[in-house]
């Protein structure tokens, strides 16, 4: 049990530096981050690859070429699955689960169309994740959710193609739109961050608006106060779900950035070891990873140097368009094959 809560413990470290804390290190809030998760966007806008190295270049000669460890890349999902709360999924999705290795059983057919009688589970985040030694570099590349594909002559979304085909073809997919192998994948679901506010005892953070909605069809409910105050698992999910922001200054994403990072913050608090370690303990509920306990000890001295590397945040080149009241980004995949040849 303890050498399993030590893989964890590591892992879930691992998924901080990558997913969460880098983010704040490098100063990635204002710029490509905006695509990490859904939100309101402009019309007809056009975001072309950006970088921003934030990390100055050490005076020190090669000191990462001696870690121990190689390069790779890693593409972290996150979906909205949230059986605890929703119980009108698919009967045999709890048991498929996050490969989705039988997703014609799950969608179902009428005819030739699909049919969805079922909730779908969808990749609301995907960023992938690439750490060059040679170059010295960890390349970060969200890519939007609502990222229009033809697959097979039919239009879907990123956030859809995760449950239409499943798992391995949509890491696969991901590799073939950025052009670099995907040697790793993490996925977590949003049911994990849940638990994890609740065993952790709440989160204070200052709820930057009233936030009040609610959805009939979704059984979605909001209300939330301004101001300072103590969120739970259930407030979390509420907080992160709220997008009707009035002032132009805020924005969901940036909204749960800054509550991710008071999590982070509050579970590698030395004070809040033992209630970090009930997390991990029960991460593998929700975490789905071909990462192995050798893979981190074999990478592990660069995954903790990553202070060292030099840090490039990227944007996916495209453009965003409404059809039929819903936006959507149109993908420059030969551009971004270009630019992300240079990291991987």
């Amino acid at each position: 049990m303890n050498s399993l809560r030590n893989f964890f413990i590591t892992f879930l470290i691992a998924l901080l530096v990558f997913g969460i804390c880098a983010y704040f290190v490098t100063g990635f809030l204002n710029g490509s981050i905006r695509n990490l998760l859904s939100g309101n966007r402009p019309d007809e806008t056009t975001s072309e690859v950006s970088e921003e190295v934030t990390t100055e270049p050490v005076e020190e000669e090669n000191p990462i070429l001696g870690l121990k460890g190689e390069s790779f890349t890693i593409l972290l999902i996150g979906t909205d699955y949230r059986p605890s709360l929703y119980n009108d999924y698919h009967p045999n999705l709890s048991s498929q689960y996050p490969t989705l290795h039988a997703t014609k059983e799950l969608i179902g057919y009428n005819g030739t169309l699909p049919a969805y009688p079922y909730r779908s589970v969808n990749a609301d985040a995907v960023v992938m994740v690439c750490v060059n030694k040679e170059e010295q570099t960890i390349a970060y590349l969200p890519i939007p959710s609502n990222t229009l594909l033809n697959i097979g002559g039919v239009n879907t979304t990123i956030a859809e193609l995760y449950y239409d085909k499943g798992l391995e073809y949509f890491v696969n997919k991901m590799s073939g739109i950025t052009g670099v192998p995907v040697d790793y994948f993490a996925l977590v679901s949003v049911e994990w961050l849940v638990g994890a506010v609740n065993i952790m005892g709440g989160v204070t953070y200052d709820v930057p608006c009233n936030m009040q909605y609610e959805d009939e069809n979704t059984g979605l409910k909001i209300n939330l106060r301004k101001g300072s105050q103590e969120i739970d698992g259930n407030k979390a999910a509420q907080l992160l779900a709220f997008n009707s922001y009035e002032d132009g200054n805020l924005s969901r994403e940036k909204t749960a950035l800054g509550f991710l990072q008071a999590l982070a913050l509050k579970m590698t608090n030395v004070a809040n070891v033992n209630k970090a370690a009930d997390v991990l303990t029960d991460l593998k509920k929700y975490v789905y990873t071909n990462v192995t306990a050798e893979d981190l000890a074999n990478n592990l001295e660069m995954i903790f140097a990553y202070s060292k590397f030099k840090i490039a945040s990227l944007e996916y080149p495209g453009s965003y368009f409404t059809r039929d009241e819903k936006q959507y980004f149109n993908p420059y995949i030969n551009l971004a094959i270009n630019k992300m040849s240079q990291y991987k």
